[in-house]
């Protein structure tokens, strides 16, 4: 498959990628976030079963935040990846000229929207640590934490959007992957 905004050096949009160092460690992150949210979630059913008084009360708070780090970290890799919903049926009929502008336009708009998703993320955190809000089960777990998935996630998205851009940049219009 050909595509815009690639050189000889690097695979197509879409093409499997060899994993850079920062996606591995973004990939084993969310691994293990996702491993520690099934393991609670057993372990806390497995005491139901035998010792109820044993059981975690907020588990599911827990498992929650867990789920929801693990969301925001991997944001950066499907961008990086290419794996957000976008129009391929309309990209498939674009000169190649056109696709490279197209290219260029949505990595300009997926940049500016997770930069201001990054920045609006970093207020609504702050708040919640200013105010000291904390959930209102038995765990008391302050929200600030759980909030920065968000602002977090996307400044990873807004960083994967940048690379995305000036690789587009670098490339010159019409100039795409031999397959």
């Amino acid at each position: 498959m050909s595509n815009t905004c690639t050189n000889k050096d690097t695979p197509a949009l879409g093409e499997a990628t060899p994993p850079s160092a920062l996606q591995r460690v973004e990939d084993v992150i969310v691994g293990l976030l996702g491993l520690l949210a099934v393991l609670v979630c057993l372990y806390n059913v497995i005491l139901r079963n035998t010792s109820s008084s044993h059981a975690i009360t907020a588990s599911d708070e827990i498992q929650v935040y867990l789920i929801i780090w693990a969301v925001f970290l991997s944001l950066g890799v499907i961008t990086a990846q290419g794996r957000h919903i976008k129009a391929d049926i309309v990209l498939n009929y674009l000169s190649p000229g056109l696709k490279h502008k197209a290219f260029l336009f949505t990595y300009v708009l997926g940049l500016l929207f997770s930069m201001l998703m990054s920045y609006l993320g970093v207020q609504i955190t702050m708040e919640a640590y200013e105010f000291g809000d904390v959930s209102s089960t038995s765990l008391r777990f302050p929200l600030w934490i759980y909030t920065a998935a968000l602002p977090v996630g996307m400044s990873l998205m807004s960083l994967r959007y940048l690379l995305l851009l000036f690789r587009c940049l670098r490339t010159p219009a019409g100039q795409e992957m031999q397959s």
